[in-house]
């Protein structure tokens, strides 16, 4: 059985015996029109009966929040169609790259981000964790601190451009989240990705119901001007399906409903092994990437076996990333003495953002053996790391046999950060 999995911008294709492929779990396709019709379109009809032009009455400083470069939020197609709405005689516009902790933006990136053209006509900056760029905003009634950047003061509406996508905590990304952790500093997103949060049960990937870190998210915006909201929802190969606008509850709520029917899969039996693709722009580094481990092993009723082998290709074209968070990441990977070590340590002790990460990595790789592929085992920076690594998806593969055996089902996702909720019914 000949298959392909997404790898870059490009895939990796190998074969399997046909009798051992237990299924190849895929998003379901639901394609709109273009980015820039769809966006036409809800800007005419919002959501909630909200008035983009009564919105805009009296609002003279307006703050636009975009997902950085790791989110496919067809920002060259939807800012100018928001923005045409926005324009008037007088009226200030500030683009922003709400980052969060990953690394911020320079100007080049910010360029490729929204395109020549908005960024030669538009005040366009990126998110900092520059002390002098954040301000106090209280704290929520969890008793989180909120900290946000000052441009979230000094505005009189936000309007968000988001992604509404599987998230390992919020359940679905997008929404508030945008700004309150897009926007935050470092104090707010530690506080949101500490054991308290990680270890709720009620912050699981696909779950927003009762979810405590997702409605954190929403309790820190209200704390904001966040008044509109522009969330996209894409297919598998990040076609957009389709576009919400209105009030941010609103749009985040439809929005989710329908990726809950492109992105959640469930399955009859369990496997041995569990091959992924990721593909660009989510295979950038390994602090994305590792996230392909946690939608296949945190979930209620995993589809692959204790002591099974989830293979995950990607690129890694920024090695660890190139972050605070992304650096802290890889160092507890590397000086991690054993998984329960470090999951021990962590509820003993707490940890910050970053260190979150490894944590979260740590408890599955308890139960279960990971291998990456990845050409850039070249440059050695997996060398350190508590997996294997190869080059070759075949030798990947033999060696997951090795483990498991060469009877063992096996499942092929070939997004994996998108295709998720991969549960047994």
């Amino acid at each position: 059985m000949n298959i392909a999995i997404a790898y870059g911008r490009g895939r990796i294709k190998f074969s399997l015996p046909k009798r051992r492929v237990l299924g190849v779990l895929k998003n379901k396709v639901a394609r709109g029109d273009s980015v820039r019709d769809l966006t036409v379109t809800a800007l005419r009809r919002p959501l909630n009966g909200v008035s983009f032009d009564d919105l805009m009455v009296g609002k003279n400083n307006i703050l636009v929040a975009v997902p950085d470069n790791t989110r496919s939020a067809h920002l060259k197609d939807i800012l100018p169609v928001l923005l045409r709405r926005i324009e008037s005689k007088g009226r200030a516009i500030t683009i922003v790259a709400a980052t969060g902790l990953h690394k911020s933006h320079d100007g080049p990136e910010l360029r490729s981000l929204v395109g020549k053209a908005i960024f030669k006509s538009y005040r366009v900056k990126s998110h900092t964790q520059d002390e002098r760029s954040l301000i106090d905003f209280g704290r929520t009634s969890k008793g989180v601190p909120v900290v946000l950047n000052r441009m979230v003061r000094d505005c009189d509406l936000i309007i968000s451009v988001g992604v509404i996508e599987p998230h390992l905590y919020a359940g679905y990304s997008g929404g508030a989240k945008t700004v309150a952790i897009g926007l935050a500093g470092k104090v707010t997103i530690d506080h949101t990705h500490g054991t308290r949060f990680l270890d709720d049960r009620s912050t699981r990937i696909a779950s927003i119901d009762g979810n405590l870190f997702q409605d954190t998210l929403w309790e820190i915006a209200a704390k904001t001007p966040l008044g509109f909201s522009v969330n996209v929802v894409n297919d598998p190969d990040g076609t957009a399906a389709a576009v919400f606008a209105g009030s941010p509850r609103d749009v985040f709520e439809k929005g989710v409903k329908l990726a809950k029917k492109i992105f959640e899969v469930t399955v009859v039996k369990e496997g041995g092994i569990v091959i992924c693709g990721i593909g660009y722009p989510k295979d950038i580094n390994l602090y994305q990437s590792s996230r392909a481990i946690n939608y296949v092993a945190n979930v209620d009723r995993p589809v692959i076996s204790k002591g099974g082998v989830i293979v995950v290709a990607a690129e890694l074209r920024d090695g660890i990333g190139l972050s605070q968070a992304e650096k802290l990441f890889y160092k507890n990977l590397c000086v991690m003495r054993s998984p329960r070590q470090l999951v021990e340590e962590v509820r003993r002790e707490g940890c910050v953002a970053g260190k979150h990460r490894a944590y979260m990595l740590a408890a599955p790789l308890m139960d279960y053996k990971v291998i990456f592929v990845t050409a850039s085992s070249k440059k050695g920076f997996m060398r350190n790391l508590p997996f294997e690594t190869f080059s070759s998806i075949r030798k990947a593969i033999l060696r997951a046999e090795d483990i498991v055996g060469r009877d063992a089902g096996v499942y092929v996702i070939p997004k994996a950060l998108a295709t998720v909720a991969i549960r047994r019914i």
